[in-house]
């Protein structure tokens, strides 16, 4: 599904309605209706449930018009508090209105700001949706702080009061929503912190507005965010008859003396989202240990550095002959930086032949080869798994850089850099490649910020990988099950208490909820 800026959602409006013909009331009919029914879901039976709507001066309003006149007619007891006259309302925010008065609406004007919540049992905030800039002031300004001093259950209509729906940002006071019914199109800062702490859950309405329009807007990046069933879709086909062999190989070059376990978190990450086999390719001191904490890998023991039981550039043609008898692999999870790892990583780099996720010390190797003025070739595809820290010494620049721009120049770096695709891991994780769009990643939680999380991603896309997935594909899926594994996990267990483990044994049921929407 496409993300849009305010700006280019307008221009979408503004097709649909004055080049194709669209009636503006049809839309927001349309976006009422799908509102209303986000509420009646959450409501439940509507004997006794009383509904206060927060309408402010513009359409916003009028979609907010349109949820008070249903929910009435439906049975609801509705208030709605305008913070305007709404007499004065202009085009289709006063049609609404004077369709709901019409309809016996019950309705206060607060110019003051002052409402009374005492009875209610949800808020809708239909106050300025998406267009506004700044911290709310004045009526409406004091109507957010009453509402948020309540802590009622908020719906709020197209983008929360006080959220900046294209930067994210949140200056001021705002509604705190349970959920965002959003119309049109998912807007760009809605995905971002801190706004997503305001959102809720963001359900994207259908209003009736044609492709056609959203194609001939156009937008300044091509962003996205995958819906389940896309995501569905991703998933691999298994086959009734598959055995092994059919499902992939993988192997995981990975460890170093302290960090057997992100091997094992590795492999068995990729053995729990489908694929068939998955080897351990682990310095040879660590083979004891690495067996110990996972039985159902096999593992490949190759030449070490003695005293630092790390990888040594003398188990490069191990390696290459390894990697040519597997379908994927994944390269960097523990490796450590010894000066004969580097040198592995750079004579290993151009020779690979299978798809290859790299991440963690594998990135630290390149970095350092980098600064050193190495150039860098990619043998076969190759995906990076990056955090802020790790993109930043690749790149040279600073991590503040990246953050400011990493939305608009995921492409590029990409492109810098020389990989396929490029995952960069973060609130939200996002993904892209030098000539794809952007993908924003919606699954995962702060609990994932624990040591071994990024080993389990590495370890999922490495699997998809084998499984015969196109880069990008594999790193939307894999992105998507990881921070959705997460989210389970952090609902069992709380995001505070629970370790990477907890991600890789949630995998499973991860993968039984996506596969519940597949076509």
């Amino acid at each position: 599904m496409r993300i849009v800026t305010t700006e280019t959602m307008r221009e979408i409006d503004r097709i649909a309605i004055q080049e194709i013909g669209i009636p503006g009331m049809e839309l927001m009919h349309h976006a009422g209706e799908g509102a209303a029914q986000i509420i009646r879901n959450i409501l439940g039976e509507m004997e006794g449930k009383r509904v206060a709507v927060l309408a402010g001066p513009g359409n916003n309003a009028g979609d907010g018009w349109v949820v008070a006149r249903l929910l009435t007619a439906e049975g609801f007891a509705v208030k709605v508090y305008s913070a305007v006259d709404p007499h004065t309302l202009k085009g289709n925010a006063r049609t609404s209105f004077d369709e709901a008065a019409a309809a016996g609406v019950d309705f206060d004007v607060a110019e003051n700001g002052e409402i009374d919540l005492s009875d209610a049992d949800i808020v809708v905030d239909a106050l300025l949706g998406t267009g506004a800039k700044g911290a709310p002031r004045g009526a409406i300004g004091e109507m957010v702080a009453r509402a948020s001093a309540r802590g009622l259950p908020t719906i709020a209509l197209d983008n929360p009061t006080g959220v900046d729906a294209d930067t994210g940002a949140v200056p001021g006071a705002a509604i705190r929503a349970l959920a965002t019914a959003t119309f049109g199109l998912p807007k760009i800062g809605q995905l971002l912190y801190p706004a997503k702490d305001y959102i809720g859950e963001l359900f994207t309405i259908d209003i009736g507005i044609p492709e056609k329009a959203v194609v001939d807007a156009g937008n300044e990046v091509d962003w996205r965010i995958d819906t389940e069933e896309e995501i569905a879709e991703l998933l691999p086909a298994r086959r009734g008859d598959g055995h092994k062999g059919t499902f992939g190989k993988t192997a995981i070059v990975a460890g170093s003396a302290g960090m057997s376990g992100a091997a094992a978190m590795a492999a068995e990450s990729a053995l729990r989202c489908g694929t068939g086999l998955a080897e351990m390719v682990v310095p040879s001191g660590l083979t004891d240990t690495v067996e110990a904490l996972f039985r159902e890998a096999v593992t490949r023991p190759v030449q070490q550095v003695a005293k630092h039981r790390c990888l040594s550039v003398r188990a490069l043609g191990d390696i290459r002959r390894l990697l040519s008898e597997v379908d994927s692999a994944a390269l960097g999870p523990g490796i450590g930086t010894h000066r004969e790892t580097i040198d592995l990583v750079a004579r290993l780099l151009p020779r690979l032949s299978c798809p290859t996720v790299i991440d963690a010390d594998g990135l630290n190797c390149i970095s350092k080869l980098r600064a050193r003025n190495i150039p860098i070739k990619f043998g076969d595809t190759t995906i990076i798994t990056p955090h802020l820290g790790e993109l930043s010494r690749l790149l040279n620049i600073s991590i503040k850089e990246i953050t400011d721009n990493r939305l608009r120049s995921m492409k590029q770096w990409a492109a810098d850099i020389g990989v396929d695709v490029l995952v960069l891991k973060g609130a939200p994780t996002t993904i892209a490649g030098p000539n794809t769009p952007v993908y924003i990643n919606k699954t995962g939680n702060n609990g994932m910020a624990t040591g071994g999380s990024g080993d389990v991603l590495t370890g999922i896309i490495a699997g998809f990988l084998a499984q015969g997935m196109a880069a990008l594909d594999a790193a939307r899926l894999g992105v998507y099950v990881h921070g959705f594994a997460g989210d389970l996990a952090a609902s069992a267990l709380g995001p505070r208490g629970m370790i990477a483990g907890d991600i890789v044994d949630s995998i499973p049921e991860a993968l039984e909820h996506i596969e519940e929407h597949r076509p």
